[in-house]
């Protein structure tokens, strides 16, 4: 005889669909637990199992992303200047949200609705920021170095992100990035030089 699962394989799935199908016809503070499990087709109980709370649906990517970034930065091969390895990371993890864009402007319309999203977008990218900080570390860069050119990264990151996200016929987030790298090195130089 079968065993059938309390709740179906696909439930977090139909879960962030749900929260984004929602969010949009009803706001995010519009939007309850119940509804979202509701659509979904399975109990809160089960939302409960997926995510601490509903923002959670919203950064539900970053399972997956956090760590490819990382792996992309740890597995880059040998000895690799600094700038090379952040055009590799940052590009392969373009590269992974590229085909999500749609889903990545939506997220981002409800998330500058409301302060408490934002603020919890943020933190998700000063620990986003630490993790690269930390396998900087690890590949032997000086901890104050790493620590520099995490932040460089995420400031060139989400200003492409941004603009990115805010134009529906420009270039894709990897040629924003491509772009964005020579003329952080402009602005470094002119600063330096004042």
């Amino acid at each position: 005889m079968d065993v059938v699962p309390r709740w179906p394989e696909d439930s977090r799935s139909r879960l962030v669909d749900a929260a984004m199908s929602l969010f949009g016809e009803h706001g995010y503070s519009g939007t309850t637990v119940d509804e979202i499990a509701a659509r979904a087709g399975v109990t809160a109980r089960t939302f409960f199992r997926h995510f601490a709370d509903k923002e959670e649906v919203l950064f539900a990517d970053d399972d997956t992303l956090l760590p490819g970034l990382l792996a992309s930065i740890a597995a880059a091969p040998g000895p690799i200047a600094a700038d090379a390895l952040m055009l590799h990371a940052l590009t392969t993890l373009a590269d992974v949200m590229q085909p999500q864009r749609p889903a990545l402007v939506a997220r981002q319309r409800i998330i500058d609705t409301d302060v408490s999203l934002t603020g919890r977008e943020l933190a998700k990218q000063a620990r986003w920021q630490q993790g690269v900080t930390a396998t900087l570390i690890d590949r032997g860069f000086d901890p104050d170095e790493a620590e520099i050119l995490s932040a460089i990264g995420f400031a060139i990151f989400v200003r492409a992100l941004h603009a990115w996200l805010a134009d529906d016929d420009g270039p894709d987030l990897a040629d924003r990035i491509r772009d964005a790298l020579p003329r952080a090195r402009t602005v470094l130089d002119a600063v330096s030089a004042r």
